[in-house]
């Protein structure tokens, strides 16, 4: 089994400077010196991933899609991304495929592996959908799967947004289960997920908290997971500019808690991605990632 230390992978590529766009793509780097300043994770290794094979890539998305992709070209698999189509955007989605892969490699050893980045949960087999090129939870899952066969995954998506492209990827695989709790009335058009919760606006901590208690406890019933991946969005926040969700930062640090304990309580692995935040303050984005490691780093 794992041991209970946490791993943290980062690489300098995921960061992204996209001055006036809501996706605060810069926030890895402010991640990154945020651990680096924190006298508990100062000294800790910060692993460095390695970019995403293109075969890899080929275990989740169309061989036309990523033409289409590494060509750079808008066309009807590519335009429903709202981010721009360049080198360096598709080299930072690669970085933050192969930081996922890695952590699951990882999980061999730790029982909690922190990618810090990823999380790009809207992205298809054949297009690209919100600021989702390449879905690195899907493919690390597939390759997972090349060596364990019996690998029963659990995606734990608590981002603001229902995870729409795993759970179309999934809907068919009795060995994945999906799970989405996200704001009902907002982007994406909705998958079926194994199990969705649609929360109203305006929800407040102890209802969120109620609510994902009672959902891992029917999970636990439902699915016997031996590897979990929290898609740990950061916009569930209150002051959230994409959202409704009155969750505190406190609340969103119990939330991370919960996963983590959750995990535990099973004895099994969890791979950890960002995914999304866009706080009206940039740095209380940060400070919600922050507060993820910090809840899965603490003894």
């Amino acid at each position: 089994m794992a041991s209970n230390a946490l791993a943290l992978i980062y690489h300098s590529s995921y960061n992204l400077e996209l001055p006036g766009h809501v996706f605060p793509a810069h926030k890895y780097s402010h991640l990154y010196n945020r651990v680096k300043r924190d006298p508990v994770f100062a000294s800790w290794d910060i692993l460095l991933p390695k970019k995403v094979d293109d075969a890899d890539l080929e275990l989740v998305h169309t061989k036309e899609y990523l033409d289409d992709l590494f060509s750079y070209e808008h066309t009807t698999r590519t335009m429903y991304s709202e981010l721009p189509l360049n080198r360096s955007i598709v080299e930072s989605f690669m970085y933050g495929v192969g930081g996922t892969m890695y952590a699951s490699v990882l999980s061999d050893k730790h029982q909690f592996a922190f990618n810090m980045g990823g999380g790009y949960h809207h992205s298809f087999p054949d297009r690209a959908e919100g600021f989702c090129y390449l879905n690195d939870v899907a493919i690390a899952i597939r390759k997972q799967k090349e060596s364990k066969p019996n690998l029963n995954a659990l995606i734990i998506d608590l981002d603001l947004h229902q995870g729409n492209g795993n759970s179309y990827i999934f809907q068919y695989d009795d060995k994945v289960f999906t799970f989405s709790m996200h704001q009902g009335n907002l982007y994406p058009k909705k998958e079926i997920s194994n199990l969705d919760v649609n929360l109203e606006a305006n929800i407040k901590d102890d209802e969120y908290l109620s609510i994902l208690d009672t959902s891992l406890n029917q999970i636990r019933k439902d699915f016997d997971a031996n590897i979990i991946y929290y898609v740990a969005g950061a916009d569930p926040y209150e002051d959230d500019s994409l959202g409704e969700l009155k969750v505190s930062m406190k609340g969103l640090k119990e939330r991370d808690l919960m996963v983590k304990k959750f995990a535990e309580s099973l004895n099994i692995p969890c791979v950890v991605t960002l995914a999304g935040g866009y706080a009206r303050d940039f740095r209380d984005t940060v400070e919600i990632h922050f507060n993820t490691i910090a809840a899965f780093g603490e003894k």
